[in-house]
């Protein structure tokens, strides 16, 4: 056995069992340090426990007592129509009470549907119930022409029970035989309600095109192109093909008129393309004669400008232009100036043979006798026509071959007959830029051949250069009307000599679209 050599102290065992206890249970004087702060955290939690209380009871809601003169009215509206809370109630006015939806209403109902309103005024509420009926609206109506009778308002509203009227004007206020789009106004429910009303027709637009003179480079609005434009409905102008307007001359204008139902028409026009007055410029551009199978020099003698670039070059497209076949040919000069305005000329080239070249020549040393820059068109005329009279002898015979050889004989052996005459007139008159046409004797004893030209008054008057043996002192055969013709060919001495003397034939096509003095 271990003994325990270490006497036993019950005093010191009493000590460590105190000590002991002492570290366990805090002290009188701890537990009185720490009391100010217990007491101070149970007052925080007493404090926010009163505020909680104070802000539950200011936002708990009251009822709302609306004012004697707040009414809440049911409402009927179309089915387009947009619904307001405000719409359901009135006397409102003067007071800051605020209205709205608890359930906004459904737009896609049809009927009548239970509607439920709130009012709110601060912490104040109150609800109230009324209902939405709900119809149908057709906001356009369309009818043929023709169909109008048949319209009223029940077409637009699709409702047999509803009460509604037209506000103002309705169909059966619109003048019979109408077409076009026409507003109108529904009353139904209290709303008014904008509707539209079609009378449709199948019938195109009527109209007459006309020529404008158009700067070239610029497009006008298509509508200058059209006059006495007539439909049952507005009608708009389009160009079939949008122009540019940039060669001179004239240019065909096809407009496409459409009416307010669809229905087209097209329109011929013309367009009278000019130079513009800040863009190029051609000089030189007149009728250029070559001879048969030469070379063709085009430049010579042309200038292109500008105002503000001066001399511009140019190109040349000769198109079809074939040297070596006779005839007449349009070929084209283009120029663009610094701002890119660009500018298409015709020319017409003429192809002839040695002996027409030498006609013109003939007749060049003639005009330049006896025409001078001043003079007007219709004494150019004049001068032609004398000069012709009195200049060739009547021998009775002449190469008639061709109008060439016939003028060409007349200048160079100054001797021929009718045809002499004629050809001679049509040559100097042609290179004058004078419109004239032939003009032969049908149904008499033998032939004869004058000229029908154009004077300053736009009319087209006989001219007949050669000699008559009958003369009569009120027929001018240097401007002759249809009366003269008439007139000289019963003559006496005329009509038993030469029969038909001025007799043509007037229905050919080439006479029957100008103005013939009468």
């Amino acid at each position: 056995m271990v003994e325990n050599n270490y006497p036993y102290d019950n005093a010191a065992w009493e000590e460590l069992r105190r000590k002991s206890r002492r570290r366990r249970h805090p002290s009188a004087m701890a537990r009185v340090v720490n009391m100010p702060f217990l007491l101070l955290a149970i007052g925080f939690l007493c404090l926010g426990g009163c505020l909680l209380g104070f802000n539950a009871a200011a936002n708990r809601t009251r009822p709302l007592t609306l004012p004697d003169t707040v009414k809440i009215q049911a409402l009927t509206a179309a089915d387009c129509a947009s619904v307001e809370a405000t719409q359901f109630v009135s006397g409102l006015e003067g007071t800051d009470i605020q209205v709205a939806f608890q359930q906004e209403p459904d737009a896609n109902t049809l009927g009548t549907q239970e509607i439920s309103l709130i009012f709110s005024l601060n912490n104040e509420v109150c609800t109230a119930s009324t209902s939405l009926y709900r119809y149908h609206l057709e906001e356009t109506v369309t009818v043929k022409l023709g169909q109008e009778a048949t319209v009223d308002i029940r077409d637009f509203l699709q409702d047999e029970t509803l009460e509604a009227n037209f506000v103002g004007q309705g169909p059966s206020d619109i003048a019979e035989g109408s077409a076009g789009v026409f507003d109108l106004k529904i009353l139904c429910g209290g709303l008014e309600y904008p509707v539209t009303y079609v009378i449709t027709e199948e019938i195109a637009p009527t109209g007459v095109g006309k020529t404008v003179t158009v700067e070239a480079g610029s497009v006008p609005e298509p509508s200058v192109f059209a006059e006495k434009i007539e439909d049952h409905s507005q009608v708009t102008v389009t160009y079939k093909e949008q122009p540019t307007f940039i060669t001179m001359g004239t240019e065909k204008v096809t407009l496409v008129l459409t009416d307010a139902f669809g229905n087209t028409s097209e329109v011929e026009a013309e367009a009278q393309v000019v130079p513009a007055a800040n863009g190029p410029q051609f000089t030189g551009l007149s009728d250029l004669y070559v001879q048969l199978g030469s070379p063709v020099s085009y430049r010579t003698g042309v200038t292109a400008t500008d105002k503000q670039d001066g001399d511009l070059t140019f190109t040349v497209d000769p198109g079809n232009m074939d040297i070596k076949t006779q005839g007449r040919y349009i070929v084209y000069y283009s120029a663009v100036d610094a701002d890119g305005n660009q500018l298409i000329a015709p020319r017409t080239v003429v192809v002839e043979s040695v002996t027409s070249q030498a006609v013109r020549q003939s007749a060049q040393v003639v005009l330049n006798q006896i025409i001078t820059p001043d003079m007007s068109r219709d004494a150019k005329i004049y001068a032609v026509y004398h000069y012709v009279r009195w200049n060739v002898a009547y021998v009775g015979s002449s190469d008639k071959s061709s109008l060439e050889n016939g003028a060409y004989e007349g200048f160079t052996k100054k001797k021929g007959d009718c045809y002499t005459y004629y050809a001679m007139t049509r040559v100097m008159l042609d290179m004058l830029g004078i419109e004239n046409l032939e003009v032969t004797r049908v149904g008499g004893t033998s032939h004869h051949w004058w000229n029908l030209v154009l004077f300053e008054d736009g009319k087209y008057y006989h001219v007949d250069s050669s000699p008559t043996r009958v003369r009569l002192d009120n027929v001018q055969h240097s401007k002759m009307t249809e009366r003269d013709l008439v007139t000289y060919t019963n003559a006496d001495g005329v009509k038993e000599r030469r029969p038909n003397f001025y007799v043509y034939d007037k229905t050919l096509s080439v006479y029957r679209d100008i103005e013939i003095a009468q």
